[in-house]
């Protein structure tokens, strides 16, 4: 009975000491496993702390002007939130990249319900083509940028852009340029400006640049005042077939002597037989101090140069030279001489580098000297012209 006793007490030990290391390894495994979890717990925190560092750090790259970062957190936006998307893509396309514009596009254009987003992607649209060459584009979307049509409004950066395109010679951004110098909108008004652009726009032979420019003149905005010039560039414009500057052309020759009503009448028949309704009034004003006759006469005038300019087959100065001749009044062609007093300038110009620059024999101490007068007219040979326009009364633009 002791041996059974025994082995049954040693095995019960055995038993219970096999429990416990049993129960002390399941202690140890899920202390182990509390453990791995920690570390993987602790892990994900770190990437996801590294994680949110990286993405503010690409924020700060990106609100700081590094565009490609831009791009590439409106790429990753674009999955989760449009917003923030679209956000991105015009921070870059205001740096004026191209792929954020076309991202402004696409992505406007997929909510076509919004009226915003619409005038967004054609806006965006205007500066993709203007980035192409298509100086239209390109000034349509600078006069967005000052209206603040489909972009927020930046005037000084708009206005910065017209002028370009209109010193690369796109005439709409000229006339733009000639208005805005002299508007009251404009915190540096230049009249001056403002007759040089119309200046560069008559010279291109666009009539409204020339009938604006007859205008600064009779007004004397950012030039010496001169009726003659004024009345000039008017009939200029007049000849290419605007009505506006048929009707200016005649308010400025009604009050002067002695055959200024005539031509006013001539001028003003025409503006409103084309259709411009002010020019009705004062047409039938200036009539009723000619007499039937008269009247009936100047339209008989009129009436075939209407025909001319509805085919516009109207030759430069050809009208400019008729009432010269038919009222004997001496308008002058200011175009050509301008020109002519230009290119006599130039030569001039010319004829003084070659003397200076002209290589001196100093074995034979002889000096070559060009003298200007032998070689070109003198200011004698210029026509003299003059005119009676006192009886105009001028409105001056300080």
């Amino acid at each position: 009975m002791s041996t059974l006793s025994i082995a049954i007490g040693a095995t019960s030990l055995s038993l219970i000491l096999a429990f416990v290391w049993m129960f002390s390894l399941s202690i140890r495994k899920k202390r182990l496993e509390q453990e791995r979890i920690a570390r993987e717990a602790a892990y994900r925190r770190t990437i996801e702390k590294a994680r949110q560092q990286e993405r503010k750090d690409r924020i700060f790259k990106a609100e700081t002007g590094h565009t490609p970062t831009m791009l590439f957190l409106a790429k990753e936006a674009e999955r989760k939130n449009i917003q923030e998307a679209l956000y991105w893509y015009q921070k870059a396309a205001q740096l004026d990249n191209i792929t954020g514009m076309y991202g402004m596009v696409r992505l406007s254009e997929s909510k076509r319900e919004d009226m915003v987003l619409r005038e967004q992607a054609n806006y965006w649209r205007l500066c993709i083509a203007g980035a192409e060459g298509d100086l239209h584009a390109k000034f349509e979307a600078a006069k967005a940028l000052v209206h603040g049509r489909g972009v927020e409004c930046n005037i000084p950066k708009g206005i910065a852009v017209i002028e370009e395109v209109a010193q690369e010679g796109n005439l709409e951004a000229m006339l733009f340029m000639g208005d805005w110098s002299v508007s009251p909108d404009n915190p540096l008004p230049s009249p001056k400006q403002s007759t040089r652009w119309f200046m560069q726009g008559a010279e291109k032979q666009n009539m409204e640049a020339m009938t604006k420019l007859g205008l600064n003149y009779l007004k004397g905005v950012g030039v010496e005042q001169s009726t003659e010039r004024g009345c000039y560039w008017l009939e200029r414009a007049s000849e290419k077939g605007s009505v506006e500057a048929m009707f200016f052309a005649g308010e400025a020759w009604r009050d002067t002597a002695p055959n200024g009503a005539a031509i006013a009448y001539i001028w003003l028949f025409m503006s409103a037989h084309l259709g411009y309704e002010p020019a009705k009034a004062v047409r039938d004003s200036v009539g009723s101090t000619l007499g039937v006759d008269s009247v009936v006469g100047l339209q008989s005038l009129a009436k075939p140069v209407l025909k001319k300019l509805q085919l516009s087959s109207m030759v430069k100065h050809s009208l400019i030279k008729a009432l010269n001749k038919l009222y004997k009044r001496q308008l002058p062609l200011f175009e050509l001489e301008d020109k002519l007093k230009e290119e006599n300038e130039s030569l001039t110009d010319s004829a003084r580098i070659t003397a200076d620059e002209s290589p001196m024999n100093d074995t034979q101490d002889i000096q070559t000297q060009v003298t200007p007068d032998e070689d070109f007219p003198s200011n004698s040979m210029e026509p003299n012209f003059s005119g009676s326009y006192s009886g105009y009364q001028q409105s001056y633009v300080k």
